[in-house]
């Protein structure tokens, strides 16, 4: 089999209410959208590097028939406020014939409501990744991949690709420094998913991730 494949990766739309959709901050700035989808594009860093991606931001972009044309496979997902559309995004699938998988912090919060996507990824991506793309390599086109929660080392997390984000778009771009949380804040599931002991990447990846954003031209706010 030649490994090739050609990823979808679909951002979806957050509720418009939602606390993630501060509108009237990115009109001032003229951004569309206030945050980058960083969970996607480090995902993205993790798939083998002959693997084509092409990433749809539902917040600032339209999504064409002609992605899905492209597409072998969709990857998507997100938080709660983002849950009806990213329903919707499997839904589209399913009626394109593309087998789609779902991740982030709601399906592994509810895996039982994103049935009908064709895999789910449950969990950290670092500790997953791997087995999902044996499994597709072997011609497997369903399943549920889970990842112990707040096992992660995230220093081998990877760089992710800040190249597939169109920079112009954001009123700024997120670096991930730590994952996890010592606070139990009641409106925060982040102790549910992440656990509460914080692990940091080193210096090096942080300034890694500065230098490539920098060498992308990017000059705006970074986000911690």
């Amino acid at each position: 089999m030649t490994d090739t494949c050609k990823v979808l990766m679909i951002f979806p739309l957050f509720n418009a209410n939602s606390f993630w959709n501060y509108k009237e901050a990115c009109d001032l700035s003229g951004a569309r959208y206030p945050a980058a989808p960083l969970g996607l594009i480090t995902v993205a860093a993790l798939l083998p590097k002959n693997w084509e991606v092409r990433l749809v931001n539902r917040n600032t972009e339209q999504l064409g028939d002609d992605d899905f044309d492209w597409a072998d496979i969709v990857m998507t997902g997100g938080m709660l406020p983002q849950r009806n559309d990213a329903l919707h995004i499997i839904e589209m699938c399913r009626a394109a014939n593309k087998p789609v998988v779902i991740g982030g912090p709601d399906v592994t919060s509810s895996p039982a409501l994103y049935a009908a996507a064709n895999f789910q990824v449950l969990g950290e991506a670092e500790e997953i990744m791997v087995d999902f793309i044996e499994a597709w390599r072997r011609g497997e086109r369903e399943g549920v991949f889970e990842a112990p929660m707040g096992k992660t080392d995230v220093t081998k997390s990877p760089l992710p690709r800040f190249d597939l984000l169109k920079l112009d778009q954001y009123l700024h771009v997120g670096v991930q420094f730590s994952r996890g949380c010592p606070f139990s804040c009641e409106f925060c599931d982040i102790i549910e998913l992440y656990g509460r002991v914080p692990r940091t990447k080193t210096n090096a990846q942080v300034m890694a991730e500065l230098d490539a954003l920098y060498a992308l031209g990017y000059r705006g706010h970074v986000d911690f």
